[in-house]
């Protein structure tokens, strides 16, 4: 450690260069006439070729197909205008076999503003679109089974980018499944506040503990929240392999909505109110209670209504409208 030197002065290109090569992604830079210039280590990893082997080929090298007509022209419109060009497709290794990527391309200008080249950021997403695959043939079966249901209906891939939800879904949010289908669940539907805990809940329930009663919001086109009682379940293929995640949820706004304006009567009621169970157990009480009582809520729920009865009598017998303050024992008429 002690031969090691640090904060020793770099160049700008060499820690360019060191970001370059320690991408996860696959780099490409070619010239203005799509020739390959460069390729990092990934790329030559994901591709087969070395970059001695590869500069200077046109990149339709790696290319299982040609594009069409029209993939060319939007792929220039973006390029030309100054944007970048992003898109799914399949590409091409040097021993013939392909697989699926996605893309994006950027313009490289010149301080005049000239295109000097393009740089290509390439990420193998062949196992997320198989997981995909599998997820759509269950899809499949339960199509007719979910499609007219009055639930909510998602399915999520392990990613937790969506890959299909039901009619319902679609009516509640306002989106079509069209509009939405391969985005981030969480970042389209989920409310800031919630993000981090939904995503804390998503990892588990992906790593096969289900989720039951999970209460969430979610974001509607219109910016509206609507809450959602979910259960979840992990998808598994025929090896057992989790392969995405099943959401059901009930949307439970009204109910909320009633249970919040009970609460709030609840709690401005001019008298003492006690909720008990059928064993006599006090399951909730109100603020006038505790004012009556010297009880804080705490030490009276879960306990039996004869805390606040005269002493010696039962919860079955124990004179109604009577009650026992905490402080000086005294019996409180009601």
């Amino acid at each position: 450690m002690d031969n090691l030197e640090f904060n020793a002065p770099v160049s700008k290109s060499k820690i360019f260069e060191d970001m370059i090569q320690q991408s996860t992604d696959a780099i490409i830079y070619t010239n203005p006439d799509f020739t390959i210039n460069f390729v990092n280590r990934t790329a030559e990893e994901m591709f087969g070729w070395t970059l001695p082997e590869i500069k200077g080929k046109p990149i339709t090298i790696l290319h299982e197909q040609e594009l069409t007509s029209e993939q060319k022209k939007e792929m220039f419109s973006n390029l030309y205008s100054g944007e970048p060009h992003e898109f799914e497709g399949i590409r091409k290794r040097k021993d013939g076999s392909t697989f699926y990527c996605q893309i994006k391309i950027s313009p490289l200008f010149t301080e005049k503003s000239r295109i000097y080249g393009y740089l290509g950021k390439i990420r193998d997403i062949t196992e997320e679109k198989q997981n995909e695959g599998s997820l759509l043939k269950e899809i499949d079966l339960l199509t007719g089974l979910i499609g007219t249901a009055r639930v909510i209906v998602a399915v999520l891939d392990r990613q937790g980018k969506i890959v299909y939800y039901n009619p319902h879904m679609e009516k509640l949010s306002g989106y079509e499944l069209k509009e939405v289908k391969g985005e981030d669940w969480i970042s389209r539907f989920i409310p800031e506040k919630e993000k981090e805990r939904t995503r804390s809940v998503f990892k588990k329930a992906i790593a096969g503990h289900p989720n039951e009663g999970n209460v969430n919001p979610i974001v509607t086109k219109e910016g509206n929240e609507v809450i959602v009682d979910w259960y979840d379940t992990a998808l598994k293929d025929d090896e057992g392999e989790v392969t995405g995640l099943l959401a059901i949820g009930n949307d439970i706004t009204q109910k909320a909505e009633a249970e919040e304006k009970l609460k709030t009567i609840h709690e401005n009621m001019p008298g003492g109110i006690l909720m008990i169970d059928q064993d006599y157990i006090i399951k909730d009480v109100n603020y006038r209670t505790c004012e009556i009582t010297g009880y804080k809520r705490e030490e009276l729920v879960g306990q039996l209504c004869d805390i606040v009865c005269p002493k010696g009598s039962t919860s079955k017998n124990a004179p109604y409208g009577e009650r026992d303050r905490k402080d000086s024992g005294e019996w409180i008429p009601q």
